[in-house]
């Protein structure tokens, strides 16, 4: 297939105008507009100077239209990963919560195939947490990192990430056994700054949903996010407009920049499906006005999609290219995927939004072929 005329967002993130040959799911040639012959019988696809994004890969989604990663089954999964594929997403980590060992093992005992967004591992999300700012996450099932759990998993199981308090009885020992084996991003913690410095200096790589469930940077007290853009890694921000304030969100662009802040989602099981009484994490979870809460009154993850939250960006004056850079490279370099996924390149794979000015998604391909 040829693709033409189109305002291509390029491996370096501006808009150019190029052409592009994809074949067995993959991008095989890229040039400037009218330079790539169409071989005999090859499909041409003309955009019309329609916008060509790479799609969105989010490391961090629980769930969609009822279906929650905690449900343990290929159903659920699929479910979520075609609700993804309709809002931009193009590529995700199913992520897991603070439940019982049994539960979680259940998750990773899963082979699934799914028919929209490219599966690409598991997010786990606690239990490894604070109890004190576990946020939404169900309190009861809260305990201490132990690597004769993880090494059930992490050895043969494509597990990119793990979320976890680094000020908890044995974290530390726990990053440093690990980090070479999956990402480590701090999360739901109540560590201070020097905490936060000394697992980083262990080898953690990134924050957990910036902000939410953790101390907040303040002149005399870093914190967490004070130890990580000193030390440059990565971050990731919800931004929905509900769990941090625009100002916010363009302030993190200004600390981590487009190269280490990872736009996520966060979305729940009542994403797609809008305001009602759901389960989360073995309990109740009400969505109010799009905003979803447990019974304690904390606010649990959104009903947002990456697509949307990148565009709230540009909204608040984020330029296009750092936004889209924010909900696709940066992601993939965080869980190593990018020599394949995350940008428009020669060698990756074909996986694209195409978009108007107003950053509607208009149409969505996933390995080269349309996604209905």
């Amino acid at each position: 297939m040829i693709i033409t005329n189109a305002r291509v967002v390029s491996s370096d993130f501006d808009l150019q105008m190029l052409d592009l040959r994809v074949q067995d799911g993959t991008i095989t040639a890229i040039g400037p507009q009218g330079s790539l012959a169409p071989e005999q019988g090859e499909v041409i696809l003309d955009l019309s100077g329609k916008i060509l994004a790479p799609g969105m890969v989010d490391v961090h989604v629980h769930g969609a239209m009822g279906k929650d990663t905690m449900d343990a089954s290929v159903e659920s999964l699929d479910v979520i990963s075609r609700y993804l594929a309709a809002h931009g997403v193009t590529s995700f980590l199913a992520t897991t919560m603070t439940m019982a060992f049994e539960q979680i093992a259940q998750v990773f005992e899963l082979s699934p195939e799914v028919s929209g967004a490219d599966l690409l591992g598991f997010h786990m999300e606690g239990p490894f947490i604070n109890a004190t700012r576990r946020g939404a996450q169900n309190e009861k099932f809260v305990r201490t990192a132990t690597l004769e759990e993880m090494n059930r998993y992490v050895t043969h199981l494509p597990i990119k990430i793990i979320t976890l308090a680094p000020e908890t009885e044995g974290a530390l020992e726990f990053i440093e056994a690990l980090h070479n084996k999956v990402t480590i991003s701090l999360g739901h913690t109540d560590a201070t700054y020097d905490e936060a410095a000394a697992a980083i200096a262990a080898g953690a790589r990134s924050v957990t949903h910036c902000f939410n469930a953790m101390p907040q940077l303040v002149s005399r007290q870093p914190a967490v996010i004070g130890a990580a853009v000193e030390a440059g890694i990565y971050g990731e921000a919800i931004c929905d407009g509900l769990h941090l304030h625009p100002a916010t969100v363009y302030a993190t662009y200004k600390m981590f920049g487009p190269k280490r802040m990872v736009l996520i989602s966060d979305a729940l099981r009542a994403a797609g499906l809008g305001d009602g009484t759901y389960e989360f994490g073995g309990q109740p979870m009400h969505v109010v006005d799009g905003v979803a809460r447990v019974d304690s009154g904390s606010i649990a993850g959104s009903t947002s999609n990456v697509w949307q939250n990148m565009r709230n960006c540009v909204s608040w004056n984020i330029p296009l290219g750092d936004a889209i850079r924010m909900g696709s490279l940066t992601p993939a370099e965080l869980i190593g995927v990018a020599d394949r996924k995350g940008s428009i390149a020669l060698g990756k794979d074909a996986d694209f939004v195409v978009t108007n000015d107003d950053l509607e998604v208009l149409e969505v391909y996933l390995a080269g072929r349309k996604f209905a």
